[in-house]
């Protein structure tokens, strides 16, 4: 298995470095090759796994602080959905008033220990129990790519297999994600001409915790009717007024200090104010959740993370890549496997022993 998962992973790197070295209007071609999607969508997020790289040795540098390593995920979804000419849905929906998913997400979202698959865990099983009140994206299919990398290598693997799919010609392009800071890096390196889309049960988890923090929770079904309208000025107005009627947090503020929570707030909404036009994008058809990529996040970790699941980081890398073409709607196993035979000459393999 890990020697099949190390195959896939040299397949995936040519792919990456193939696409450094194309010409830039190739690059933002896509592949002729694939279907073009109606819509395509591109979402990322991360987890954890656990590593043992080093058992029966001396330890230093960052393996000897935390045996944990962080997953990148990412999910390029085709989907279908209908142009309007106005929001399908200009009325807030109640029961995002008080979903015990956006509930969740504000509680999770505090704890700097939980992983982020964790915390939009519920989000995700309300966002299938509930309606919005107009017909989301129809999802078409869906591929999977999983990876520990840092940011920058993830980026173009995550670009690489979208170019294979043809999503950089895609009429319409969508990039959804929370609001981590490396997520929008990649998604304007590598997607320029997606739009830009934060996720709004996370947008909604902020305004619950800071209204819970000012008034018990009263400003919330105000706030959060505001965010889905559109009107996020004046919720970075409100956030203003009681942080300046409480003051700004010294340093050392504990995670449920008022003053921290609305502070933590108003950074989070302008940082990503210019991804948070909900109505429009309403308009244009397009995802205002990033539930595809939170659920793909959970299947993953059933296979890799678990207490008593620790990898190498080879072997973690070729399972991720593994988990990730049985995900894959394409079933990219299939093909290369017929590659696999193909280059097979019929003598076995065998180690020298030491």
């Amino acid at each position: 298995m890990i020697r099949v998962g190390k195959a896939r992973l040299a397949e995936r790197d040519d792919a990456a470095r193939q696409l450094q070295t194309m010409p830039l209007p190739k690059r933002h071609a896509g592949s002729q090759a694939a279907s073009l999607p109606e819509l395509a969508v591109i979402s990322m997020d991360g987890g954890r796994y656990q590593r043992r790289d080093h058992f029966g040795a001396a330890v230093t540098g960052e393996d000897a602080t935390t045996h944990w390593s962080e997953t990148k995920v990412g999910c390029l979804l085709s989907m279908q959905s209908d142009i309007h000419v106005s929001d399908p849905a200009p009325e807030f929906p109640a029961w995002l008033a008080s979903s015990a998913a956006v509930v969740e997400l504000a509680k999770m979202a505090e704890k700097t220990n939980v992983s982020a698959s964790k915390s939009v865990s519920a989000a995700t099983d309300a966002i299938a129990a509930d309606e919005f009140g107009y017909e989301p994206p129809k999802l078409v299919s869906r591929e999977v790519i999983a990876s520990s990398h840092e940011a920058e290598r993830f980026g173009w693997e995550l670009e690489a297999r979208a170019w294979q799919l043809g999503f950089p010609a895609a009429p319409r392009q969508a990039f959804v994600a929370d609001g981590l800071p490396v997520n929008w890096t990649i998604a304007e390196r590598h997607f320029p001409f997606a739009t830009r889309i934060l996720d709004l049960m996370h947008a909604l988890s902020y305004a619950y915790s800071a209204a819970h923090a000012v008034d018990g929770g009263g400003s919330y079904p105000v706030w959060a009717e505001w965010i889905w309208q559109g009107n996020l000025s004046r919720v970075l107005t409100a956030l203003s007024e009681h942080q300046q009627r409480l003051g700004l947090p010294p340093p050392d503020t504990e995670s449920g200090d008022p003053r921290w929570r609305v502070q933590r707030a108003l950074t989070y909404y302008t940082n990503n104010r210019v991804r948070m036009n909900y109505p429009e994008y309403r308009r244009q058809g397009l995802p205002i959740t990033s539930s595809q990529i939170e659920s793909t996040i959970k299947q993953i970790n059933a296979r890799i993370k678990g207490t008593e699941k620790f990898w190498e980081r080879d072997s973690g890398d070729a399972v991720l890549q593994l988990r990730a073409d049985t995900l894959s709607d394409s079933k990219p196993l299939d093909a290369f496997w017929r590659r696999w035979q193909a280059q097979q000459n019929g003598a076995d393999c065998y180690r020298q022993a030491a």
